[in-house]
């Protein structure tokens, strides 16, 4: 069956155009889409737009650099401002000088074939793609012009992109770890081994906080609020820690900075993924090709920090823990997520993090290498001790 039609739309070799009589007068003009769908939303947004403009007078035509200027203003704060002025930039050449109404899909799609051709991975695109939608839902929902007319009536869709390059996840097996933390320096090693037990992104280790710990006296352990700032999806979290990193956090050395990782100076450290950790990861795969006799996976050779964290989600998994405690421990965005949890909530939490230290109990294939098994809970004054923590 074919589709319904669209009164006032029609195709033009590949482009939808528009050809419509509104309010006396008659519309001409290109969508500038390739696809129905699009093309129907632009004709949406073009109607609502003609009939504000009827009811409640002209509104003012901004244009997206207006836009995008105003909203860097607003978020100078913000974190991640320099990586979004660097976006829009990438942007301006194409849609600056488009007012707000006229930003669709089919106005971005030139941008976005540039940077394909480019070979620039779909995920960059995306994240630039992130940047303009926000731009253009502050302009639908917050700002108004002086007469009271928002500065664009409604945000057209911006679908995510895919060309087929994402990247998979590459879990890594007990041997690879053991390779792996065999060529680390003694900080990257360390901060390897809170990434795989603790299934943290890179980022919230790094802003991990001394002042953000506490001891939970009903479990004998130390726990980290995290704040939501500091997460991804902005939800505040509890990090539980099993015995092993238990007794690292009992030998640690807290130094004059908050940070439990700081970098030079006692300052945030900026990353993981060094030339230090590509050293050790190319040594660490050359290492296995020589046990193995043959290549390495690709995957392991160009290993991510990322990589880490599916590979904590995977060995839960494969150990028996729940979904809804993999989801409550690697903190993914979910409506039934809680930040508030009992003594009992905690030692469930505690519990399936510890089976990853029982794993480790299990001899490896590779000599060279063996895991010192810790017990749990600790005692408390032995998890305290030399962390000059209060």
């Amino acid at each position: 069956m074919g589709q319904n039609k669209t009164p006032g739309l029609f195709k033009r070799g590949d482009i939808w155009h528009i050809d419509k009589q509104v309010g006396g007068r008659r519309i001409q003009c290109s969508t500038g889409a390739t696809e129905r769908r699009e093309a129907e939303q632009f004709l949406v947004h073009l109607l609502d737009t003609d009939r504000q403009s009827r009811v409640y007078g002209e509104p003012v035509r901004y244009e997206f650099i207006d836009a995008a200027k105003r909203y860097i203003e607003e978020e100078a704060k913000k974190k991640s401002v320099d990586r979004d002025i660097q976006d829009l930039k990438l942007v301006m050449p194409f849609i600056g000088n488009l007012e707000l109404r006229k930003i669709h899909l089919g106005t971005l799609q030139p941008f976005i074939d540039k940077r394909k051709q480019q070979g620039i991975k779909s995920a960059t695109v995306n994240r630039t793609m992130s940047v303009v939608r926000s731009v253009l839902r502050r302009a639908a929902s917050v700002w108004r012009d002086d007469n009271s007319h928002p500065w664009l009536l409604s945000v057209p869709e911006i679908p995510k992109q895919s060309w087929g390059d994402q990247r998979a996840t590459y879990p890594i097996s007990r041997t690879q770890q053991m390779l792996l933390l065999r060529h680390l320096n003694d900080e990257l090693k360390q901060l390897a081994i809170w990434l795989l037990n603790t299934g943290l992104r890179s980022q919230e280790l790094l802003n991990l906080r001394w002042s953000w710990r506490r001891y939970v006296e009903d479990l004998g352990a130390y726990v980290f609020d995290i704040p939501g700032e500091y997460t991804k999806n902005k939800q505040d979290r509890v990090l539980v820690l099993n015995s092993l990193l238990q007794a690292q956090l009992g030998t640690m050395v807290r130094h004059d900075s908050d940070f439990v990782f700081p970098g030079k100076d006692g300052r945030k450290r900026d990353r993981i993924l060094t030339t230090g950790w590509k050293t050790a990861r190319t040594k660490a795969a050359d290492e296995l090709e020589t046990l193995d006799g043959r290549k390495a996976d690709w995957g392991f050779r160009h290993l991510r920090v990322h990589d880490l964290r599916h590979t904590f989600a995977t060995r839960l998994r494969r150990s028996g823990v729940s979904n809804e405690v993999r989801k409550d421990l690697l903190a993914h965005a979910n409506g039934d997520i809680t930040t508030h949890y009992s003594a009992g909530e905690l030692g469930e939490l505690l519990e399936a993090v510890e089976r990853l230290v029982e794993i480790d109990k299990q001899p490896h294939k590779t000599p060279g290498h063996r895991t010192k098994v810790l017990q749990f809970p600790y005692n408390r004054k032995e998890a305290s001790r030399g962390s000059g923590a209060k």
